[in-house]
């Protein structure tokens, strides 16, 4: 069999004729085409743009919307072209402010490619790069304190159940919607735990493509997971961190007494370090120390501190 001189060059890739349709999309669009339009725009604060929010990329031309992108470029952020929804290109997510360059070819006909109206393919491609201001987000504050309810203040009575609780969410259009790192230090001795004391960590997500989900130790869904005597009751403090409105909520339990393997009533000294960060910065740190002992009813509790400042 003898093939011919075209169809070997084919064979080994010698000769190769581009699709009509590759070539279209790499035409650029003549002068005489009014070029697009760029705006980027953060739907819950209006003109001004913050870090780590969700921002929408609009296209229009002559004042229309419906601009199709071919590819989107922004390098140091997120882009999400599927879940951007009507009026917009794609959906940003940036996590540092300062200059974001954001480079877009757009889709386009430009009857300039055909003056003679054969019917020849008008398709062509706008390449549109700006440059736009990201705003810095503001600092996450944590909410206040809530402590356990106190019995008798007088003699230092508390309901047997300890709980110490605060929440991290953060607030507002320029709210920082970056992940939520807890580390949670603790110590059974009469001592603040110091910087080498082991910590256990965990990040939390608060946007849909951060969302971890946290590892659950032995059965138990708390960060920090205390050993239990023999009737169930806890040795150490237990730290709980659970999804509200947006934000964490952190919880602390403090254990009362336990009974021994001889019958005695153990009273743990509980010590604990708990912070929370977010993007590189302190946002709040709980410090608690104390003793409690137990009453009946109630828990006899003395703190040597309770702080929630950073």
């Amino acid at each position: 069999m003898v093939r011919s001189p075209i169809a070997l060059l084919l064979s080994i890739g010698v000769l190769a004729i581009p699709s009509a349709a590759a070539a279209d999309e790499n035409t650029p669009c003549t002068g005489s085409r009014a070029r697009p339009q760029m705006t980027l725009v953060d739907r819950g604060a209006g003109s001004v743009v913050y870090a780590t929010q969700e921002l929408g990329l609009k296209l229009t031309q002559a004042g229309e919307d419906g601009v199709a992108a071919r590819s989107i470029a922004a390098p140091g952020a997120r882009v999400d072209t599927e879940a951007a929804g009507s009026g917009f290109a794609a959906l940003l997510w940036v996590d540092r402010p300062g200059p974001l360059t954001v480079t877009v070819r757009a889709a386009d006909r430009d009857p300039a490619l055909d003056p003679g109206n054969t019917g020849a393919d008008t398709d062509c491609t706008h390449t549109l790069s700006q440059t736009f201001n990201i705003s810095a987000a503001t600092v996450t504050k944590a909410g206040k304190l809530k402590r356990p309810f106190l019995v008798d203040r007088r003699r230092r009575l508390w309901y047997r159940r300890v709980v110490y609780s605060f929440s991290v969410r953060p607030e507002g259009a320029a709210a920082d919607r970056s992940p939520l790192t807890v580390r949670v230090r603790t110590i059974r001795r009469a001592r603040y735990p110091s910087a080498r004391t082991r910590a256990v960590s965990q990040v939390y997500g608060l946007r849909s493509f951060d969302i971890k989900e946290p590892p659950f130790k032995r059965g138990c869904q708390s960060l920090v997971c205390p050993p239990k005597a023999r009737n169930g009751s806890a040795k150490a403090l237990e730290v709980r961190v659970d999804d509200v409105r947006g934000g964490l909520k952190i919880s602390v339990v403090v254990p009362t007494a336990y009974p021994s393997k001889s019958g005695r009533r153990l009273v743990p000294t509980p010590w604990a370090d708990i912070e929370v960060l977010q993007s590189g910065r302190r946002v709040a740190r709980l410090r608690a120390a104390g003793r409690c002992t137990e009453g009946g009813q109630a828990a006899r509790c003395t703190f040597k501190r309770v702080s929630t400042k950073p």
